[in-house]
């Protein structure tokens, strides 16, 4: 079962991105898979809250306007039952509290973020773009006010990497070329700063982000 659950937050991606790292790290996830600032994937726990039995949410981030866009891709197990939406009421809620602001529901084509992901490569600092299509923010009891700032925000970038064999770009994590199909040697990198790691470090020596 796939379910798409789309959000707004008036925040840059950074801050957002950071939330849900931490949300995945301490009651949601496992397994993570970072994409700085442009996704983030995490196993889902066995739940009878959320009658789920096992699957994947990737969390994609996407700026618009003055804050980020995100799109939550449920791939659950469960075929029928899986409260999916409550999952996310509570993934959400946890990060407010981390970020100080409400997220609200968007009215937002999940393939947006797709084509975002495709145009925008995750080593570069992410450039703010404008949809065709103008999101419209469901109406709450406390709407949120769209932060307004003065100066371009700048994003971190992580650490390129390359094949040995064919130099071709690779993510950290990635064991084999997507160019060539050879083994890659198995280097780990701070999903934060883009910092290489030692293999069994758990924080970052550069900037002390705790790692998954």
């Amino acid at each position: 079962m796939r379910r798409d659950l789309v959000f707004f937050y008036p925040l840059p991606p950074e801050p957002v991105y950071r939330a849900f790292v931490q949300a995945a790290n301490q009651r949601f996830g496992k397994e993570c898979k970072f994409e700085p600032f442009v996704k983030l994937s995490f196993g889902l726990n066995y739940s009878f809250k959320y009658n789920m039995n096992g699957g994947v949410l990737t969390v994609h981030f996407m700026p618009y306007q003055n804050g980020t866009a995100i799109d939550l891709h449920y791939t659950v197990v469960q075929l029928a039952g899986a409260r999916y939406k409550k999952h996310a009421q509570d993934l959400t809620q946890f990060t407010d509290s981390v970020l100080g602001t409400r997220a609200t529901t968007l009215v937002l084509d999940a393939n947006h973020f797709l084509a975002y992901e495709q145009s925008a490569s995750p080593v570069q600092p992410m450039q703010q773009i404008q949809s065709s299509q103008p999101v419209q923010p469901v109406q709450s009891a406390q709407p949120v006010q769209p932060v307004q700032t003065q100066e371009p925000v700048q994003y971190a970038s992580a650490e390129v990497c390359r094949c040995d064999s064919c130099g071709r770009e690779i993510l950290p994590g990635a064991k084999f070329c997507a160019g060539c199909g050879k083994p890659l040697s198995q280097k780990k990198f701070c999903f934060s700063c883009g910092a290489q790691l030692n293999a069994e470090a758990r924080f970052c020596s550069s900037c002390g982000t705790k790692q998954c």
